[in-house]
């Protein structure tokens, strides 16, 4: 049976659905940023929860508005709204300094939250980061009938690999992405961070990792490229691995 979670309230009507463990006040905190139509329940989310749990590290799990357990509807919702819920999580869940863990998406939206929090993150995790999804990917990815539809209707069908529903890509989404695109010039970041990503990922190349990192300004920046990994890296070996380097902000 799935535990219950939190509300964080945006509004009166509005909220981010969260679960959060908190071991130690004003220690160094995880929050974790899924990626794009993920939830709090997914593998890696989980992996954390236990880890923090045995190593008592503070942690942060959180579904963005049109996932999981928060309020809205997907297609209503943009890269803006989903910066925000990660900024509400870091200013009102734990005090003291803050570890961001960003899976694809996730990745992308824990960078630009780093942007506006610089003195509460100390260090970043970033895990196949899609970074600028919506112009690199998503548009790139759309055939010409695609890019008329969406022109056209306002939006397009996509399906997640392994999952019969459907969800729908917007052009209000496609529109605010472009005003959080952060390659095209130096990112100003110069904390530690940390870049998984497998070269056998068919969601997010990873050759792009290798553009994010040309672009941070920070000068630690460790990438490891796992030839065998798909685009999760959940597999028990990954996950290890990810725990391990997590350790490393511990020491």
């Amino acid at each position: 049976m799935t535990k219950s979670f939190k509300k964080l309230y945006s509004n009166k009507n509005d909220y981010i659905a969260y679960k959060a463990q908190l071991y130690h006040k004003n220690k160094k905190s995880i929050i974790w940023f899924g990626g794009l139509n993920s939830d709090m329940e997914g593998t890696k989310a989980k992996y954390l929860s236990n880890f923090s749990k045995k190593n008592q590290i503070n942690f942060c799990r959180f579904d963005y508005f049109g996932h999981g357990k928060s309020s809205k509807e997907f297609q209503d919702c943009t890269i803006t709204d989903w910066l925000d819920n990660g900024i509400k999580i870091i200013d009102n869940v734990f005090n003291g300094p803050i570890i961001l863990i960003g899976s694809s998406m996730g990745g992308w939206v824990s960078l630009l939250a780093s942007l506006k929090r610089k003195k509460r993150i100390k260090g970043i995790v970033l895990i196949a980061p899609a970074v600028d999804m919506t112009e690199r990917l998503m548009l790139k990815s759309f055939s010409l009938k695609e890019k008329k539809e969406i022109k056209s209707k306002g939006y397009i069908e996509r399906f997640t690999e392994g999952y019969d529903e459907s969800y729908r890509i917007t052009n209000k989404l496609l529109e605010d992405g472009k005003k959080h695109l952060i390659l095209n010039k130096e990112i100003n970041i110069s904390i530690p961070i940390k870049i998984f990503h497998g070269m056998r990922d068919n969601s997010v190349p990873w050759k792009l990792s290798l553009e994010l990192m040309e672009s941070l300004k920070s000068d630690n920046v460790d990438i490891q490229l796992i030839k065998n990994g798909d685009h999760s890296l959940s597999s028990k070996k990954d996950l290890s691995a990810l725990g391990s380097n997590i350790l490393d902000y511990y020491e």
